[in-house]
């Protein structure tokens, strides 16, 4: 049986709406061990006002927020949890940032 579709999104701040700056991540995750594993470890480096949004079926991760812990840390802190980054962008323009799932 699939996974509840809620299941395979996670905002750390429900409703917020990304703004630049951003860093964008597409990362290989295949299961919701793998979207937890950087949720636990976002979740520890990524405090308000900033935040951040993965989702597994699109196998993206966004980080936002005017106060943002450096790209090469944060991208740092996603690679040590073992997944691939297959891609990886700092984003300074808000029209260039993706639209997220609620």
């Amino acid at each position: 049986m699939a996974a509840p579709a809620n299941l395979n999104i996670i905002n750390s701040v429900p409703g917020s709406t990304p703004t630049a700056p951003a860093y964008q991540y597409n990362v290989k995750m295949t299961c919701t061990g793998c979207s937890g594993a950087i949720n636990r470890v976002l979740g520890k480096n990524i405090q308000a006002p900033n935040a951040y949004h993965i989702s597994l079926p699109t196998q993206t991760v966004l980080v936002w927020g005017p106060s943002l812990p450096p790209f090469d840390e944060v991208t740092s802190k996603i690679a040590k949890t073992g997944k691939t980054i297959n891609s990886q962008e700092l984003v300074q323009d808000a029209t260039r940032i993706p639209s997220i799932e609620a």
